[in-house]
């Protein structure tokens, strides 16, 4: 593929000869004011959107600090003569007006740059230069000088901890910073491939979306195009650089893109203008920081949202108190959710709670079950995240995630995914599902107990004997004559809220796992009433109903 730069070409019709794109802005050319003093920002391509970033850090730590900002930015990567003019512009200041340049260095086809005018011009004035992000050769006229960037290699090594997967596709551009961060990664991760592009990767993703889960991109900006592909198929998405695209993801709660490794822009940029102010002798590598869902509304990631205008979700004022209580899934993307698909969440503090599931896997097509299993309960803004663990089988870590829009006394509206983790690498998750939960006061755990008799909606006579230590017997009558125990390897039903879930296995070789779901619509003078709503396998819907008389 080919890389086409994009030329300013608008700045030259205002400014003149010179090719600032900071012009538009009114601080070239300069005119500070009598007796003002003010730093100088020179650097490159500040069209892209990472330099744009540094521009909103640097105006903004110079307006705090009430210094005037000199901001120059060359219209594309290579154009060392724009710098060059930044400079002559510089001269035409009195001593008194510059405290300092902040200089990122564009070179030229051979090499050429304008390092050796900033370094006479701060000779001269006796001045500091903080190099920033674009590190200068050991041969520059401005070797001495104090370098402020990001330390690419912890970035590439700080991504393992949020990869857990082992085979991981990673995609970074073939320019210094993208591969530095790719190696220090393999590094640490050795089953990882490594594809170094130009450019776009929508094609290159394309080729290997079969291959792996898990796909890490150095070079957010590269990632753009194939999100939609990459979503569709389900894959977990890691990238480097803050965007917009990948922080409404963020924002939703989005189960495919598992977030942004951030260089930081605006902190690195307060420390060059620190820096100055100090005359620094020293310089420092940054580091980056990533962003998730949990922290969207820390103080270090609202610079970001704010610079694409973007918001966190608004915190829900006394989310933890509203919880409180047994919570039943009743519709899902606004259809009402078959019983198989129901769900009871029972908050008892901010920080604990239980959930009862009886459901197939969206991804795996396999059975779960979560009988009154004990979470423990995160809030971060409206974010609410349960953590578990089957009793018997400790190595699996199970994630049932609720980003919730609103919620009433009566009602949750929210986007929930349950995700499964088994040693360290995730198995499965239920992705964009829009949920709507119901507030109930109704728990039938105890009024089950017993001996039932009914009969189902095939005429057959059938006895439930349910125990309370979450087993059952089943039996069914066999014409007129004496009740038949069916003989299972187990049988186990859960009753919270007013959902009623069994599942067995026949001793029979061959049978697989069985299930049924119910809910109760009332337990009433020895008369239990129970409801299903169906699905057929072309997805048309169809309601059961069984009725039974409690034996004593």
């Amino acid at each position: 593929m080919k890389k086409m730069k994009k030329l300013v070409l608008a700045a030259t019709l205002i400014c003149g000869a010179t090719l600032f794109t900071a012009c538009s802005k009114g601080d070239n050319p300069v005119d500070g004011g009598t007796g003002s003093t003010g730093i100088a920002m020179i650097v490159k391509d500040g069209q892209i959107g990472y330099w744009r970033q540094i521009e909103t850090a640097f105006r903004d730590a110079c307006q705090e600090k009430d210094l005037k900002a000199y901001y120059y930015a060359t219209s594309a990567e290579i154009a060392y003569e724009e710098q060059l003019a930044a400079v002559a512009e510089l001269r035409k200041l009195d001593d008194k007006k510059l405290k300092g340049i902040i200089f990122a260095p564009s070179y030229g086809l051979n090499g050429e740059s304008a390092e050796a005018e900033v370094a006479a011009l701060a000779k001269e004035r006796g001045i500091p230069v903080i190099i920033l992000d674009s590190p200068v050769s050991v041969t520059s006229p401005l070797a001495s000088y104090p370098y402020i960037g990001t330390d690419n290699t912890a970035a590439g090594q700080a991504m393992v901890e949020k990869v857990m997967a082992d085979k991981v596709a990673v995609f970074a551009m073939t320019n210094g910073p993208g591969m530095e961060r790719a190696e220090a990664f393999k590094a640490l991760k050795p089953n990882a491939d490594i594809f170094g592009v130009a450019d776009k990767c929508n094609d290159e993703v394309q080729a290997v979306l079969d291959e792996y889960n898990d796909f890490v991109f150095f070079n957010g900006s590269m990632l753009v195009d194939a999100i939609p592909m990459l979503k569709a198929a389900g894959k977990r998405v890691y990238t480097f650089d803050a965007y917009g695209e990948f922080l409404d993801e963020l924002i939703a709660g989005s189960a495919f893109f598992k977030g942004v490794m951030a260089q930081n822009t605006f902190g690195m940029t307060r420390k060059a203008v620190e820096a100055i102010l100090t005359n620094a002798r020293q310089g420092e590598m940054v580091p980056t920081f990533y962003i998730t869902d949990d922290n969207l509304d820390d103080d270090s990631v609202k610079p970001f949202l704010d610079f694409y205008g973007k918001q966190a979700p608004a915190v829900i004022d006394g989310l933890a108190e509203k919880l409180l209580g047994k919570w039943v899934e009743v519709e899902i993307d606004g259809q009402p959710a078959p019983t198989f698909d129901n769900s009871v969440t029972t908050f008892v503090s901010a920080t604990k709670a239980f959930y009862s599931s009886s459901r197939p896997d969206y991804t795996e097509k396999q059975l779960k079950w979560s009988a009154h299993r004990e979470y423990d309960v995160k809030i971060s803004g409206n974010k609410v995240t349960l953590t578990g663990h089957p009793e018997s089988e400790p190595d699996i870590t199970l994630l049932e995630e609720f980003v919730i829009s609103s919620i009433t006394a009566t009602d949750i509206v929210c986007k929930y995914r349950h995700t499964t983790i088994r040693d360290g690498q995730m198995q499965g998750t239920v992705i964009d599902k829009n949920a709507r939960l119901v507030k109930t006061d109704i728990d039938y755990r105890l009024d089950v107990i017993g001996i039932w008799e009914g009969k189902t909606s095939e005429g057959l006579n059938v006895r439930w004997e349910i125990k309370d230590d979450g087993t059952y017997v089943y039996s069914r009558k066999v014409g007129d004559g004496d009740w038949e125990t069916m003989v299972d390897l187990f049988n186990e039903y859960f009753a919270d809220g007013y959902l009623f879930c069994a599942r067995w296995k026949n001793a029979s070789d061959g049978m697989g796992e069985q299930r049924q779901w119910w809910e109760i619509e009332s337990i009433q003078n020895g008369v239990m009433k129970w409801k299903a709503l169906n699905q057929d396998s072309d997805g048309s819907t169809y309601t059961e109903t069984v009725e039974m008389t409690k034996v004593e």
